[in-house]
């Protein structure tokens, strides 16, 4: 192992820099760029429609490689930051071969690219790292063996999180891995959540209102079970949390993030809707689905926030969220790649007789009316639903720029 390099000397006024392997469009390294002033130096997917939507949202010159992640090398993220300090490194390798909505194949071959995001960070040896996966990934041998290959040069912290817990009208749940090299001084912590509140939320589980509590949290935030683990053991976030969740902001619900989209809105937007741009900018990506007419009739049987009546489902059984309706004052699911289809989660508009749009989606993931999808809908919703939600990065950002403070202000 080479010895470390130090941090550059504080009066050093090059801007610094981070890159995004694994990139979709941008998502994270965009929430760096907005929340933490860092420039975005490179970024790399496989994914042509990705990098032309990135591109068309963003600089024209910025460098994307389109390219197999296991080709690209330390000294390719260094030439493209071009003499300017790599701060962060920031990356979500693929999950779908370890993801619970998946077939979770240990075969699967892009549960290897998780070595090569390691691989990285001990080739361009940034200030720090971020890598985001599906909480079955926290649990896995592949993960702490990638995480020992560079113990004596980072410090690590890693969690599962929920993207609801930071502001997002979202119950997404992640595993974040935060490393902060040695000689920063600093140790990483968790981010502390932001939002809970006295105000009562829909449980999809009870299908009532309930208020957030310690006791309450994992049940309104859809807590995942941890795979291989006894039967009770859940990824909880209450460790998280102060005693007295009610003094943090109340959670964003659903109606609060998509509500002013509809044609008939009153014009009354949210602090969330109007922070992405509610009202601001045209509104693209909003069509609706072509459901068929029988469809429809049947999306119309069941009732917001609930499950529904076996005549929506022609008579069959699905699992628990397929055909279920979201609702105006609860949280979302997580939002996947296949979110046009209402047997696939909780994806019904909570009012109207269809799934979710792509703007919708996007605004629950947290992007601006700014950003637009480009391509065919089917690719659109795809892009959708692999993205980090931007405005959680912007969390992460914030905290980790605030404990870096002194290593990174010159």
């Amino acid at each position: 192992m080479s010895a470390a390099r130090r941090i550059p000397d504080p009066a050093w006024a090059l801007p610094w820099v981070v890159a995004e392997v694994f990139a979709g469009v941008g998502s994270v390294a965009r929430g760096f760029a907005r929340a933490g002033g860092f420039q975005v130096a490179y970024l790399n997917d496989v994914d042509p429609v990705a990098k032309a939507t990135y591109l068309a949202n963003d600089s024209p010159e910025s460098i994307y490689e389109l390219r197999d992640v296991r080709t690209v090398t330390g000294r390719m993220i260094r030439d493209a930051a071009d003499g300017r300090p790599v701060a962060g490194l920031l990356g979500c390798p693929p999950c779908q071969g370890w993801s619970a909505a998946g077939q979770r194949d240990a075969a699967d071959r892009r549960n290897r690219l998780l070595k090569d995001f390691f691989r990285l960070v001990n080739s361009v040896y940034p200030v720090f790292f971020v890598m985001e996966n599906v909480p079955s990934v926290a649990d896995r041998a592949e993960l702490a063996a990638a995480i020992s290959t560079l113990r004596d040069r980072y410090r690590v912290w890693q969690g599962v999180l929920n993207a609801a817990a930071y502001g997002l009208p979202q119950s997404r749940q992640r595993v974040l891995v935060i490393g902060y090299r040695h000689d920063t001084g600093v140790s990483p912590t968790c981010p502390p959540p932001t939002h809970a509140g006295r105000r009562k939320v829909w449980d999809y589980r009870t299908e009532t209102f309930v208020k957030p509590s310690a006791a309450t949290l994992d049940a309104l935030l859809g807590a995942a079970p941890r795979l291989g683990a006894p039967r009770a053991a859940q990824y909880t976030m209450r460790d998280y949390y102060p005693e007295k969740v009610e003094s943090l902001t109340r959670f964003v619900t659903v109606g609060e993030a998509i509500g002013d989209l509809q044609e008939d809105v009153s014009g009354r937007r949210s602090g969330y809707a109007r922070a992405l741009g509610g009202g601001q900018h045209a509104v693209a990506n909003h069509e609706p689905w072509d459901h068929g007419k029988d469809l429809v009739e049947r999306l119309q049987l069941v009732s917001e926030g609930c499950r529904p009546p076996i005549e929506a489902t022609n008579g069959r059984r699905y699992y628990s969220q397929a055909y279920t309706r979201l609702h105006r004052k609860g949280l979302a699911r997580t939002i996947t790649t296949n979110f046009h289809n209402p047997g696939s989660g909780r994806f019904l508009h909570y009012q109207l007789p269809r799934t979710l749009t792509v703007r919708e989606a996007a605004r629950l993931q947290g992007f601006g009316d700014d950003f637009v999808f480009i391509g065919h809908p089917g690719r659109q919703e795809r892009l959708v639903g692999n993205a980090f939600p931007p405005l959680w990065a912007e969390s992460i950002a914030s905290h980790i720029t605030t404990e870096l403070h002194n290593v990174l202000s010159g």
